[in-house]
């Protein structure tokens, strides 16, 4: 028992508890730092994606304007044409420079057949690519022309690194 008169003198002052530390941090920060972490590895992954497949995916716009323009005109002579410069465009983006520039006749059509894994350009309707463009007439319908050309395009992958010339 207290012997003092004023038993309030006796008591501690109050203690206040020492200051707030930064870390560690709360489970919620890190919850937030992980989703971020997270969103920025797939926004990066994207981003890469789309560039890699940037080109295709122009490639298979074009020829689905090419399929709309034929549909009304059915004008064979021009979807050759613009058939051969879709391809030749698609694999001078795709393919190193050095590797498709300098290609004609035969050897663009083997080209064709060897990075499409196909035949179709040497032996097939694909050989309109070739001499196609530069006739008046063509002799064969440009209906199945299409759809190897567009599964050439879907078949070849981008690369990854180009060599610049």
């Amino acid at each position: 028992m207290p012997t003092s008169s004023l038993p309030l003198q006796e008591l501690r002052d109050v203690h206040l508890p020492g200051p707030i530390s930064l870390w560690p941090p709360a489970l919620g920060w890190w919850i937030v730092f992980g989703l971020v972490v997270t969103g920025v590895i797939v926004f990066m992954w994207v981003r890469m994606y789309r560039r890699r497949t940037r080109a295709r995916r122009l490639a298979m716009a074009e020829l689905g304007a090419v399929k709309q323009h034929y549909g009304t005109h059915r004008d064979d002579q021009w979807v050759v044409r613009r058939l051969s410069e879709i391809v030749r465009r698609y694999a001078m983006a795709t393919f190193p420079r050095t590797e498709v520039a300098g290609l004609a006749g035969s050897s663009w059509l083997q080209f064709l057949d060897r990075t499409g894994r196909t035949n179709q350009f040497t032996e097939g309707a694909g050989h309109l690519l070739s001499s196609g463009p530069y006739r008046h007439q063509v002799s064969v319908s440009a209906v199945e022309l299409v759809p190897l050309v567009e599964h050439w395009i879907q078949r070849v992958s981008p690369c990854t690194r180009r060599n610049p010339v």
